[in-house]
């Protein structure tokens, strides 16, 4: 055999082993492949279940949405005016361009931050314009509730779910009875205050007229209880009258002494009668 041949010989060896070992790894990579494959069908099984489901779901969350809109009618994101919070009036960039007509209900939601809303409450169009409209509040606005109304976007909606206003409505009632009660216990209180007040001054009243104060009348015409109080007056009859006693006793002492003085002159002269000379008495006449 010549150089050749042994060459050639040598090189169909060398591919024959290669051939076996690329063999052997075209298998082993085809049946990896084919591992593969068949977790994929089975991912794509299950994936294929779960999209089916989740389509499911999503058409059944759409349908609940649109039933949900029904419920809440037309919807806008405007900017709002309050213009007069003490009132309830607002003014929104809203108007018959917008299918609004004077006398339409509408239910203001204040957007917060992060996306936020709160109810506001009802709303009615008194004035409609091509692109703005004014607002009335529908019901009685406490100040409480107005102070945290803002001028900034509000979301406007034609229709709310019943269970909404209703709730509303309830506690709109339950303030409206509570100011009301409170309104009454205000004018209670106002009217004990002044109880305590006029009792107050007919305290005065009653002390100045038994110690005298500024209260009093000064008309000089007047009694002096009337215009010195009652204990001054007492006094000054006190004093008065013990004058008036020291002036009658004074007076008895001096009615007893006169009297004592003619008691004695009275003896002395039954004294002087008795030491006179006696009269001789007449004889009697016989008959």
């Amino acid at each position: 055999m010549n150089v050749w041949g042994k060459v050639f010989a040598v090189l169909v060896v060398l591919a024959a082993i290669a051939n076996t070992f690329l063999t052997a790894k075209l298998i082993q990579v085809r049946n990896s492949y084919a591992a593969k494959a068949k977790g994929f069908e089975t991912k794509y099984d299950t994936a294929r279940a779960k999209l089916q489901e989740v389509r499911r779901q999503a058409e059944q969350l759409r349908n609940e949405w649109e039933a949900t809109e029904r419920d809440w009618g037309l919807r806008w994101v405007v900017n709002t005016q309050v213009t007069n919070a003490a009132t309830g009036q607002l003014a929104v960039d809203l108007g018959t361009n917008h299918r609004l007509k004077d006398q339409q209900l509408l239910h203001g939601f204040e957007v917060l931050g992060e996306g936020q809303t709160v109810y506001r409450g009802a709303f009615v169009v008194t004035t409609a314009q091509a692109d703005r409209s004014a607002l009335q509040a529908t019901w009685r606005v406490r100040p409480e509730d107005a102070q945290t109304w803002q001028s900034t976007r509000w979301r406007w909606r034609t229709m709310i779910p019943s269970g909404y206003s209703k709730r509303f409505d309830e506690q709109a009632m339950a303030f409206s009875l509570l100011d009301e009660t409170l309104a009454d216990r205000r004018a209670t209180l106002q009217i004990q205050e002044q109880l305590i007040r006029n009792a107050q001054q007919q305290r005065k009243r009653r002390i100045a007229e038994l110690l005298g104060g500024e209260e009093l009348s000064t008309e000089e015409s007047l009694p002096p209880e009337y215009t010195q109080g009652l204990a001054a007056t007492l006094a000054t009859t006190e004093e008065e009258r013990n004058k008036v006693i020291v002036e009658i006793d004074d007076l008895r002492r001096r009615v007893r002494q006169a009297r004592d003085a003619v008691r004695r002159l009275q003896q002395q002269n039954e004294q002087l009668v008795l030491k006179l000379p006696q009269p001789v008495s007449a004889v009697s006449r016989r008959d």
